[in-house]
């Protein structure tokens, strides 16, 4: 038993497949691709924090007072009132009561906490290395930080605890070198969010303050979101492209296939003949299978040349003994003595041949009909008269087996087709719906126009044949009763005749339906122009 047929197109799941490859492939190397830019864009950010930040400790010293704080907030992120805002702020927290000493105007509120836990501790303040001047060079008198100056704004910035806190000395105020500020710790870098927007803030630490330097992420998120929708609109482009290309080369690649498809649909057993063609561009695989095809086929058609030849010659070479045969068959009925056991056994040996002749013509009709040589000679005729013989036929048939005939032929219905040929399919499906009947059951012939068709129809009262049946009725030297008895007359060739017979004269015969105690065969066939 095969298995079912899958209606699933070959290049459709090629491009459905193809294009779940590639978007995994796309969808894998974009989130490659953006955490890479990701983390390129932050490390940007950190380097954008680190830049001014340097700038901003090489102009600070113990001394810095808070004017001077001011001039170097403008100069570095130029924050004067005059220039237009920027995302970059600098805020200056002292670390013994952690209260903000200098904070640019854009600064945000309420990141205490964060500051807080970034200020150095105790030890890291005393583990820090002395201020050395710019080049080197003798440091301050005893190698230690000025004691704050008490004359500005920036006391207690400036000052260190632990140290007095008193006014240096005039001499100590203006020193032969500008103090380098020494960083306890390497800087740090975090990230907070206050008032909606996303800060990235770098934690630069003196021993008596940090200076804590920040970007917006308002534009480094924008970036991302853009590279985010560059790369789906991409990998959308790509996967759509994917799947075009796909459905082109799947189509290039089935051509070959299309053409088999075609042959193989055109082949009939009358006409072997027809061979798939090779084409310069098919491929190798495809040009093997081509040639492999065609090499069945050409054995096929002589096999089956041979088969036809050979059923064709032995019908012809056994009708001549055949015939000799019921001859002296039927001498020897005329002359035996009626009732005596020679005639009896001459009759049946006359009726078993018969049956034999009737086999023998079959047989020669298909074999005709395989080899398209059945004869067939297509005339204009007025079919509704031509079927009057036929219900003559059917009357004495069901009178006989005690059937009722019903008919209803609609007059003036002109066929195109071989009258003999045609008549043998109706009166096979006649002979049918009588060998095939109940008791006191009836037949009804019905032959009526439908669009540009002709459709007769034939109904009997029979059993319903069974489904397991009904596919193969039209096989050759089929029988419905797996025993192959005589109870009901036959050999198996009646409808596979009729069907070959029809199929001449460009008319289809089939089964519409059994159902119990009905059973109807149709044959419809194209009307008169």
């Amino acid at each position: 038993m095969s298995a079912p047929a899958n209606t699933r197109s070959f290049r459709t799941r090629l491009a459905l497949q193809t294009m779940i490859v590639s978007g995994a492939l796309v969808a894998g190397f974009g989130a490659a691709a953006w955490w890479y830019a990701s983390q390129t864009l932050e490390r940007s950010v950190d380097d954008r924090i680190i830049a001014p930040a340097q700038r901003v400790w090489n102009r600070i010293d113990p001394y810095t007072t808070d004017e001077q704080f001011k001039m170097i907030a403008d100069l570095v992120f130029g924050t004067s009132p005059e220039r237009s805002s920027t995302h970059a702020v600098l805020v200056v927290q002292e670390h013994g009561l952690g209260k903000t000493l200098f904070a640019t105007p854009n600064a945000p509120k309420d990141l205490d906490v964060y500051f807080r836990s970034c200020f150095p501790t105790q030890d890291e303040i005393r583990r820090a290395p002395p201020i050395a001047p710019p080049g080197g060079g003798p440091g301050p008198p005893g190698g230690r930080y000025p004691p704050p100056r008490r004359d500005n704004g920036f006391d207690d910035l400036l000052g260190t605890p632990g140290f007095d806190l008193v006014r240096p000395p005039p001499q100590e105020r203006n020193l032969p070198f500008r103090p380098q500020m020494p960083m306890v710790r390497e800087p740090t870098t975090f990230t907070a969010r206050s008032g909606g927007i996303d800060w990235r803030f770098g934690a630069f630490s003196s021993p008596s303050y940090t200076i804590f330097i920040g970007l917006s992420l308002t534009d480094f998120y924008a970036e991302i979101n853009r590279m985010a929708w560059w790369y789906v609109s991409a990998g959308t482009l790509g996967l759509v492209l994917a799947g075009f290309g796909a459905l082109w080369t799947s189509r290039q690649a089935m051509r070959p296939l299309e053409r088999v498809v075609s042959t193989a649909q055109r082949l009939t057993a009358s006409d072997l003949a027809e061979r798939i063609p090779v084409q310069r561009d098919d491929n190798r695989e495809f040009s093997q299978l081509i040639d492999v095809l065609n090499g069945m086929m050409q054995r096929l058609e002589g096999s089956f040349q041979q088969a036809a030849r050979f059923t064709a010659d032995a019908s012809h070479e056994l009708k001549t003994p055949l015939a000799i045969m019921l001859a002296d068959l039927d001498d020897a009925v005329r002359h035996a003595a009626p009732g005596s056991a020679e005639h009896e056994r001459f009759v049946s040996l006359f009726e078993e041949a018969s049956r034999l002749k009737q086999i023998i013509q079959s047989l020669l009709l298909l074999s005709q009909a395989d080899a398209g040589r059945l004869p067939a000679h297509p005339e204009s005729y007025d079919l509704s008269l031509d079927l009057e013989r036929l219900i003559e036929d059917g009357e004495i048939l069901c009178e006989q087996a005690g059937l009722t005939l019903e008919h209803r032929i609609e007059p003036g219905i002109i066929a195109h087709a071989d009258r003999a040929l045609l008549q043998q399919v109706f009166q096979n499906l006649l002979s049918n719906a009588v060998k095939y009947n109940r008791p006191q059951g009836r037949v009804r012939l019905q032959l009526s126009p439908q669009d540009a068709q002709i459709v007769f129809t034939v109904t009997n009262t029979g059993p319903a044949i069974p489904v397991e049946n009904q596919q193969r009725l039209f096989e050759r030297f089929f029988r419905g009763d797996k025993a192959h008895t005589r109870q009901t007359d036959g050999f198996g060739l009646g409808l596979n005749i009729a069907t070959e017979l029809a199929r001449a004269n460009g008319a289809e015969l089939r089964l519409v339906s059994s159902a119990e105690d009905e059973t109807v065969f149709e044959v419809r066939m194209m009307g008169q122009q």
